[in-house]
């Protein structure tokens, strides 16, 4: 071994062959020539670049850049070959071909024993996949940034509207105006349902259509508005192109329609356009759902309150002979006669008050197991009148009716046929109780609709109305019961004692007493 040699030196023709065949493109330059010029690539260059060796050699690197190249990046090569320092960049390279590539440059200066420099050595990687994923990342970084943006907006100012509102009509007109001025939406508009005609009609809309007054879209129908208010689910298209939706608002390109829907109730259907195909992707979705929900929400809660201070109403007859109606099937089964005497509601929980003629136990025996039912009890009476607690489940008719506001005034049931009687509002909307009933209970029919008027009643007027129900002695027994502290929780006084006052019989007190009570809760809870 020659002296100054190390067993572990590499000799010159490996180092060489290394070079050529490594996996990454290598090159090395003379600065001392004109331009540093290549003097030398191996074959992971070629490979990479496109560029055989014969059109290389002798020219500058700078013919791997093109219009994308970043200009900063190039300016930093440039700068670090003058100042003789190492520097490491990504930017954008061409091919012999045309095609762009993502190239990882590595640029190393190269010195000789008294440290100057002779060479510059560049490592050349091909990161495009790396780089598209990072910049993927990064535009749906930045996509999720904007969506929230105009979320956080246009729920801001459509909760906004939604809390000032005062009528329905003109509150859904500016959610659409607001809907259409937030990109990238074209066109919005709320449907409402005819039931008459079983179709969904425009209540408002807001954007460019030419005679969008006139649509009107069949509850059967395959347009996305149909189906999201059949199906009670969102629906979207992803491209109109070949849907026959193309030309039905002019340069809209998708379409998403969200059910107005609270609890079981369906309102109608916002349906909204955008200038993009695609557009109504997983994150869109979010933002029509979020908007659907909140209007939903407040249109039950402003019927709520109509419902509260409502003078007038609307009453709704029904004929209902479909025994999937308990009481219908019980009255079928059994032969008997229902009538309903009130219901209870507590905490969500609701019991109805049934008399009929059928045998307690029968009854009790049939309403074991009816999916409508969570239980019953006899409470009262045998043979002709028998009063039957029923403790109505989750998601029943009735249950479903007292969530918006309606209220059951009469049910007779005889022969297998119910006679429903229900009490609304003026501003609710009849036609989905209507067709909440049919699809529930298909054989169902509407047979009266009349709108009363209930005038207010003063105090002085409910007392005046209650006293004239009352006969003397009944008024005289409740005023006595009442002022004599009969029902202070410490009672000073007995019933015998209250008899002996007026001069009559413990027992013939307590008739009277019982019976004033009885016209008194009558009044109250029958208002």
């Amino acid at each position: 071994m020659a002296t100054g040699e190390s067993e572990f030196d590499v000799p010159f023709e490996l180092k060489e062959r290394a070079m050529d065949e490594a996996p990454v493109g290598i090159t090395i330059s003379d600065p001392d020539r004109p331009d540093n010029p290549l003097i030398y690539i191996n074959d992971a260059f070629e490979r990479v670049t496109g560029y055989p060796r014969e059109e290389v050699l002798g020219n500058n690197c700078r013919m791997l850049q093109g219009d994308d190249s970043d200009p900063e990046a190039i300016t930093a090569m440039r700068e670090a070959i003058d100042a003789a320092e190492p520097v490491k960049v990504e930017l954008i390279n061409y091919r012999r071909d045309g095609t762009a590539f993502w190239n990882e440059v590595t640029i190393a200066p190269l010195r000789d024993e008294n440290g100057d420099v002779t060479h510059f050595v560049g490592f050349q990687s091909d990161v495009t996949a790396r780089k598209e994923a990072e910049l993927a990342v990064e535009r749906e970084r930045s996509n999720l940034e904007h969506l929230v943006d105009r979320i956080n907006g246009l729920l801001n100012d459509v909760t906004e509207t939604l809390m000032q509102a005062v009528a329905r009509k003109e509150t859904e007109q500016a959610i659409c105006d607001r809907i259409v001025e937030s990109d990238p939406y074209l066109f919005a508009w709320f449907a409402e349902p005819d039931l008459a005609h079983d179709v969904l009609i425009p209540s408002t809309w807001s954007g460019d259509a030419e005679s969008f007054d006139e649509v009107e879209i069949p509850f059967d129908g395959e347009d996305p508005t149909a189906r999201a208010y059949r199906n009670r689910s969102i629906q979207t298209i992803d491209n109109l192109s070949g849907t026959g939706l193309e030309g039905h608002i002019q340069g809209a390109r998708s379409i998403a329609a969200v059910p107005l829907t609270y609890g079981e109730t369906t309102y109608g259907v916002l349906t909204v356009y955008a200038v993009e195909e695609g557009t109504f992707d997983e994150n869109e979705i979010v933002v029509i759902e979020a908007l659907g929900r909140a209007i939903a929400t407040a249109i039950n809660a402003a019927e709520s309150r109509r419902i509260l201070v409502a003078d007038n109403f609307i009453e709704l007859e029904f004929s209902v002979s479909d025994r999937d109606l308990f009481v219908v099937d019980l009255s079928a089964e059994l032969d008997c006669r229902l009538e309903f005497q009130g219901s209870i509601s507590n905490n969500g929980d609701l019991s109805m008050f049934f008399i009929t003629d059928a045998e307690p136990a029968a009854v009790l025996n049939y309403l074991d197991g009816i999916a409508d039912v969570d239980g019953a009890t006899h409470i009262s009476g045998e043979g002709d009148a028998s009063l039957i607690e029923v403790r109505m489940a989750s998601g029943s008719i009735i249950g479903v009716l007292a969530e918006r506001g309606v209220k059951t005034r009469s049910i007779t049931v005889e022969d297998g046929e119910a006679r429903l009687e229900l009490e609304l509002p003026p501003e609710t909307d009849s036609r989905a109780i209507v067709q909440r009933l049919r699809d529930r209970y298909p054989d169902s029919e509407l047979v009266a609709y009349r709108e009363r008027e209930r005038p207010p009643t003063t105090k002085q007027e409910f007392i005046a109305n209650l006293e004239d129900r009352l006969t003397d002695r009944q008024l005289t027994a409740l005023r006595t019961a009442f002022v004599s502290g009969y029902y202070d929780s410490n009672r000073r006084t007995s019933g015998d004692d209250l008899a002996e006052s007026m001069g009559i019989s413990r027992a013939t007190f307590h008739q009277h007493l019982r019976a004033a009570e009885r016209k008194l809760m009558a009044e109250f809870f029958g208002r």
